[in-house]
């Protein structure tokens, strides 16, 4: 099944439940994909709403640490959107851990031979083509470790 239709299932079961936090996360996906679309000039593919999905998350994910910064006045909202992370991220590929990361990194390095900062660029393309599920930030952060 394609995921635009796991989502408009998922919106269905939800409304069903009145389920809000669950309504929101999804009714927001869903724009997002919309607005991709209409800018693309495509259909919704499972790439296109995996994109939308993981793109809404890291924003996300962002938000909640500008909330909690806020301390108890930020609690709920950051509650809120923790919520739609996490359920949001049942639908994408699950991430690797930071140690497969750093594998999948030494590796590269290895392959490349001697490098520095001036190949950052290179080296990052080269990390996130060897697999799914990474992080681009993540490898950022973890390459600038290893060279400099």
């Amino acid at each position: 099944m394609a995921l635009i239709d796991e989502l408009s299932d998922a919106l269905k079961e939800a409304m069903k439940a009145k389920d809000k936090p669950k309504l929101d996360a999804i009714r927001q996906v869903q724009t997002e994909i919309a607005k991709k679309k209409s800018e693309k000039g495509e259909e919704a593919t499972d790439e296109l709403v995996l994109g939308v999905i993981s793109s809404y998350v890291k924003k996300m994910t962002k938000a909640v640490e500008e909330y909690k910064s806020l301390g108890d006045r930020g609690t709920e909202m950051a509650d809120k959107i923790q919520f739609e992370i996490d359920f949001l991220s049942g639908w994408l590929p699950e991430q690797l851990s930071e140690e497969e990361v750093v594998a999948i990194i030494d590796a590269v390095l290895s392959e490349m031979g001697n490098v520095d900062m001036s190949q950052m660029g290179k080296i990052i393309g080269a990390v996130m083509a060897k697999a799914d599920g990474l992080d681009g930030s993540v490898v950022s952060k973890l390459v600038r470790e290893k060279i400099s």
